[in-house]
């Protein structure tokens, strides 16, 4: 891997300030592939920093207190109960078994401990899960984002903000009907996929991550890390491996469609390394933005 362009020293200072995002489904190697950028950017003397709202609320990217810390923090723990969608777990009201303050949900150990699987969620739930994850994104880019840009720190959201919006909006499409029809939600899916082209939500570079949804699969389960909360189907009353390859695949055909309209690199998987993938994103994307180009 080049670590700057040949004849430009010391070029790569014009990344100070770098705005990345990422777009793939879950399980697919984001996560691995920004520790990897990381790493380039520090070798280069760079400051970078993983932003996402999880990292936020844990205190490992910085987040101003009070605001939006507090406001991040309980819009997480609304985010979980609009998930189901007022479903029922072991016979039991979701919202009734749901702590209502942030320090409670942490103290429980919800994201740990509570069941993945609901019955009766009305779509009315996830859809406006939606629409809080996508309301969030516009504090992050706010609060957190833009102000470490403007310091000089590249920036890179492991995820992408449309991507959990998204999937909230799948499931609750997925819904049985009798709360949001389909066609609703089919339509805010649209309205989204527009806003989201906004330049303001948009990253300065944005990486798809094209691969084989089966191969996620198989690697979260040889992890041991098996599948999270609107990582499948499992709200919608679909269960098991089937459950997560039809919602990912879902996501991963949106996710083709828009990385092409707002003009992203799309980065081909297959059995690469991370290793391997940072060096072509370095040498075919950041690079050359260094040197001057796009």
């Amino acid at each position: 891997m080049n670590e700057s362009p040949a004849g430009v020293p010391g070029s790569t200072t014009e990344l100070s300030g770098l705005r990345i995002a990422m777009l793939g489904v879950d399980g697919i190697g984001k996560t691995s592939l920004s520790r990897e950028l990381c790493a380039w950017l520090a070798r280069q003397g760079i400051a970078s920093q993983v932003v996402s709202w999880r990292r936020l609320i844990a205190g490992e990217a910085p987040c101003p207190a009070p605001y939006p810390r507090t406001t991040l923090e309980q819009m997480w723990v609304e985010d979980w109960r609009l998930l189901y969608g007022g479903g029922l777990v072991d016979g039991e009201p979701v919202d009734q078994r749901l702590p209502r303050a942030f320090d409670e949900f942490q103290e429980a150990g919800v994201e740990e401990r509570f069941p993945l699987v609901a019955d009766n969620v009305r779509s009315s739930g996830p859809l406006a899960s939606g629409l809080a994850e996508w309301a969030v994104d516009f504090v992050i880019e706010a609060e957190t984002v833009r102000p470490l840009a403007a310091e000089g720190v590249v920036t890179i959201r492991e995820s992408f903000g449309f991507k959990p919006v998204l999937k909230s909006l799948l499931i609750a499409r997925a819904c049985a009907p009798g709360s949001v029809p389909s066609a609703v939600v089919d339509r805010v899916i649209d309205r989204i996929e527009e806003c989201y082209s906004d330049p303001y939500l948009q990253p300065d570079v944005g990486i798809f991550l094209d691969g084989d949804v089966e191969v996620a699969y198989e690697r979260r389960q040889k992890e041991g890390r098996g599948v999270g909360i609107a990582e499948d189907l499992g709200l919608a009353g679909i269960t098991g491996e089937t459950a997560y390859l039809e919602l990912q695949r879902l996501c991963s055909d949106h996710f083709a469609k828009v990385a092409k309209q707002w003009g992203w690199y799309r980065l081909e998987l297959g059995d690469r390394t991370p290793a391997d993938l940072c060096e072509e994103i370095v040498d075919e994307v950041l690079l050359p933005r260094a040197r001057g180009g796009r």
